[in-house]
């Protein structure tokens, strides 16, 4: 009974962002101090602008999006992964379009990984 109290609550709306950061100062303060950024950043939902560089999905078929400034062999960047319900809203994107997100931030493995995102203003 407590796994299915737990799993109901984490499948309601997202909650508002907490931290509203340019993705080129996301970036910047991944590459030069990732614990401190963890520490701003990490466990919490954070709404994010930046140029879209790849669409793809990954090994399980999970719809993710990269972003970054739009800078040539950039790295890391944000990589945005959303639910299946936005996958038509994925489908019309574009490399190199600007796009805000709002995702739960969970760190860094070679990428920013955000997790369970929204598109705002599309």
């Amino acid at each position: 009974a407590a796994l299915l109290a737990c799993k109901s609550s984490s499948s309601s709306a997202p909650k508002a962002a907490e931290v509203t950061v340019p993705v080129a100062e996301l970036l910047l303060h991944y590459k030069s101090n990732e614990v401190a950024a963890d520490q701003r950043f990490k466990g919490k939902r954070v709404r994010t602008t930046g140029v879209v560089s790849e669409i793809k999905k990954d090994i399980v078929d999970d719809i993710y999006v990269t972003i970054g400034t739009g800078a040539e062999l950039e790295f890391p960047q944000v990589q945005a992964f959303f639910p299946d319900s936005l996958a038509s809203k994925a489908a019309g994107l574009t490399s190199g379009q600007t796009i805000t997100v709002e995702c739960n931030c969970e760190g860094v493995m070679m990428n920013v990984l955000m997790k369970e995102c929204a598109f705002v203003g599309m």
